[in-house]
């Protein structure tokens, strides 16, 4: 190794070691990790604390008047059931109570005023109409589009068809064939592919699920840790101290250093927030029978395979050093930490149209196999996120992931070039306004 070689790397560490200690010795830093590591875990198991706060509730109470209707069906017992069944994704167990309580009334007034002061949430009153079809009418001080409403609409909708079925002569044992959906087949076209992406509801929702979360991670790290390094570098050139530290390094080692520094402590952050959120989310099964007893099982999320983490983590370590790199350029440009903002906007909208632009082709508001997706899957700016949702809904090939991230790693040194040609004349420019004109000459100078 020659020696400008070792005293360049030697400083860089120097400046790294600094900016990673310092930074994370301050209470500032330890408060929030501690913070954003209560809120992860929280967020991850908040189905199983709404469960365990509501597990010694009695529910609500909905009484129904059936009056002079006449229904083919138990209404009471038909809508306790269909208010309850259980909702896909929240932990449930045997002793847990259930949430609505459905009796039976048959004074419409006397209901009502229990409506009224508080005793009952809502009074279901069924009728007929001219055509013979079940009517209904809820009492309720809860809006239209309130959970509850909106529950006993759905649930009114399904007695009022299963009356209807009873009404025309059919039995209930063949009212199940009767709805029960058709073989329906999704084939590739191409005959060589193997396969045409999701081809359930259920893989699609996982598969969209996990690149979706994953891109939003991503999505996080680079617009928040990337501001972090851009105003790291904005905080040091406003004190000055720039000035003194230039004495003993090149630009090119400052900004290589604090760009490894910041950005390996905020990342160092991320990964102590990430796990125990992660860890919380795969386990909340075994959590929830833990506390609300019963039974569960373990399993990770659908979606999840070694290959689509492998390729996060390298797309997450090289997107966030790319962005890293160009805010600390853009950021030695301003004197002042106000203009922060205004300088790496660019930067920011570019990372912001990646983010919609994945999310809208995961969702098929823009076709995921579309020329414009395709392209800008293989564009460094947007790769990061473009190519983790076609991977995470099969239309990308293991060749063309590869080749995205061959160029992203190859388009990393042209940024650090770019970003320390304006480090190198912004961390001396003082007192001038953040231009296009500035921009350009600072990339011009020698």
């Amino acid at each position: 190794m020659s020696p400008s070689l070792a005293t360049t790397l030697r400083n860089i560490v120097a400046v790294a070691r600094r900016e990673f200690l310092w930074r994370g010795r301050t209470r500032t830093f330890k408060i929030t990790t501690l913070l954003l590591v209560v809120v992860g875990v929280g967020l991850a198991l908040a189905p199983v604390i709404i469960r365990f706060i509501d597990r010694g509730s009695t529910g609500d109470r909905i009484e129904v008047v059936v009056g002079d209707s006449n229904p083919a069906i138990d209404v009471p017992g038909a809508l306790g059931l269909l208010l309850n069944a259980p909702i896909p994704g929240l932990p449930t167990d045997g002793d847990t109570e259930t949430d609505y309580r459905v009796e039976a009334a048959a004074d419409i007034e006397v209901a009502r005023e229990r409506v009224v002061d508080g005793s009952t949430s809502a009074l279901l009153v069924l009728d007929r109409t001219a055509a013979g079809d079940l009517a209904f009418t809820l009492y309720s001080k809860d809006t239209f589009l309130s959970r509850t409403t909106q529950l006993v609409r759905q649930a009114a909708s399904s007695i009022a068809i299963q009356d209807r079925l009873i009404q025309a002569g059919i039995p209930p044992i063949d009212q199940a064939a009767l709805f029960a959906p058709p073989d329906f087949d999704v084939v590739a076209a191409d005959p060589n592919a193997t396969t045409n992406g999701p081809q359930t509801g259920e893989e699609f929702v996982g598969s969209f699920a996990i690149s979706f979360v994953l891109s939003i991670l991503l999505f996080m790290a680079i617009i928040l840790y990337g501001q972090w390094v851009a105003f790291s570098v904005a905080e040091e050139k406003n004190s000055r101290v720039m000035e003194v530290v230039l004495a003993a390094a090149t630009p090119f080692q400052l900004m290589a250093g604090k760009v490894a520094g910041v950005g390996g402590l905020a990342l160092v952050q991320y990964i102590v927030v990430l796990v125990p959120s992660a860890a919380a989310l795969i386990f909340q099964d075994r959590i929830a029978s833990l506390i609300l007893g019963g039974s569960s099982d373990v399993a990770l999320p659908e979606g999840i395979s070694i290959s689509l983490l492998a390729v996060f983590g390298v797309m997450f370590v090289l997107g966030f050093a790319l962005y890293a790199v160009l805010y600390a350029g853009a950021a030695s440009l301003v004197s002042r930490q106000e203009d922060v903002n205004q300088i790496v906007a660019p930067l920011t909208i570019i990372s912001v149209g990646g983010y919609l632009v994945a999310s809208y082709a995961g969702t098929g508001l823009i076709p995921i196999d579309s020329p414009l997706v395709v392209i800008l899957s293989f564009v460094p700016f947007f790769s990061p996120y473009l190519m983790l949702t076609r991977m995470g809904m099969g239309t990308a090939a293991p060749g063309e992931i590869a080749i995205a991230i061959a160029l992203l790693a190859l388009f990393i040194p042209v940024a650090l070039w770019i970003a320390a040609r304006l480090y190198r004349s912004g961390v001396l420019m003082y007192g001038q306004s953040p231009t296009p004109r500035t921009l350009w000459r600072a990339l011009r100078a020698r």
